[in-house]
């Protein structure tokens, strides 16, 4: 973590890492407890930050103020909200980057008069990369709203709203879930080290993020207690029996669930690299598995085995259960056609 060397930083409720001066005002900085400040871009965004806020008082106030009307001042103070402040760190992080980036490309515009032509140029200089672009619309439209909420905006002004989403070429990418097979398949030739955080991803439905984090103090045998990282949501799951009789076998030598190889802690982003190269080498199975795919296979099962919608929603969440809703009811009705023909042709 920052030490007290760094120059007018402060933990505010000793969580949120904040600097302050009187030629910056009180600024948030994008490292909070929980994030590690061993790991590279966390250090690195921090650094950054805390560079150009430090340059501003170094400077002694020649750096001209930011304008109350602007998006740069906006992007500030919805940052140092309390409604921002609740976020998930994972999310805050994730939004961090498109607030940031807003702020570098609308600056100084007044946002109380922002056009939805001027909004959707920002967003279109970035459609090549389509998911990219959609977060900074949404970002745009969440800021409205928020400023809204405060009586910054006339009430209902939000020119972002209303600007229709990219379409990525040749239709939005799938995420494709893996069947019963295809996961047989993997787990009888996976290397040692990624057969414990698919066995997790499938019989518990977690984002990779919350697989990736799960520690051996979670896991209390016939449950495993999942605070998620994105919705901060508390949940306790009962442990499948396949589950529980892998994870007991297992040697206890690390703080997490699932290691690498060398019996280190897994990024989010370094267990799906990791399942990516694996699943690349297995032959017979196809090369767009993925460890979300494995999250909407634990929805489909759940649905085969008659689970109620509220039970698969209170684990996966809403958007996550359609999508596996959609698999499993298409592979039920399959099911259900062939029989029908195999009974038809044997009467």
């Amino acid at each position: 973590m920052p030490g007290p060397e760094l120059r007018y930083t402060y933990r505010a409720k000793g969580r949120y890492w904040r600097f302050r001066h009187k030629l910056t005002g009180d600024v948030p900085l994008p490292l909070v407890k929980g994030l590690h400040w061993s790991r590279q871009p966390e250090r690195a965004a921090f650094m950054e930050r805390y560079a150009e806020l430090l340059a501003v008082v170094e400077s002694r106030g020649t750096v001209k103020p930011v304008s109350r009307a602007s998006f740069a001042w906006l992007v500030e103070e919805y940052r140092g909200s309390s409604e921002f402040g609740e976020l998930a760190d994972a999310t805050q992080l994730d939004y961090g980057r498109t607030l940031d980036l807003i702020a570098d490309e609308l600056g100084e515009v007044r946002f109380a008069v922002a056009t939805r032509n001027i909004l959707k140029a920002v967003r279109d200089s970035h459609a090549a990369t389509v998911r990219k672009a959609h977060k900074i619309k949404q970002m745009l439209s969440r800021l409205y709203s928020w400023a809204d909420e405060n009586d910054l905006v006339p009430a209902g002004f939000n020119p972002a709203k209303s600007i229709k989403r990219l379409k990525r070429k040749g239709g939005d990418r799938e995420i494709v879930v893996w069947s019963d097979a295809e996961a047989d398949l993997f787990l009888a030739t996976a290397p040692a080290h990624l057969v414990t955080p698919v066995l997790v991803a499938l019989y518990t439905g977690q984002r990779r993020e919350d697989v990736a984090r799960m520690t051996w103090q979670q896991y209390q045998g016939d449950v495993i207690r999942v605070r998620q990282s994105k919705t901060t949501a508390l949940l306790d799951i009962a442990c499948h029996t396949a589950l529980r009789r892998h994870l007991d076998a297992l040697p206890r030598t690390a703080v997490v669930i699932c290691t690498t190889v060398d019996a280190k802690a897994f990024t989010a982003q370094g267990l799906s690299e990791a399942l990516r190269r694996a699943v690349e080498k297995t032959p017979g199975l196809p090369r767009n598995r993925s460890m979300h795919g494995l999250r909407y296979a634990a929805g489909s099962r759940m649905e085969e085995a008659g689970c109620t919608v509220a039970e698969i929603e209170s684990v996966l969440g809403h958007q996550t259960f359609k999508m596996a809703l959609k698999y499993a009811s298409q592979r039920l009705r399959a099911k259900a056609a062939m029989a029908k023909m195999e009974a038809a042709e044997s009467a």
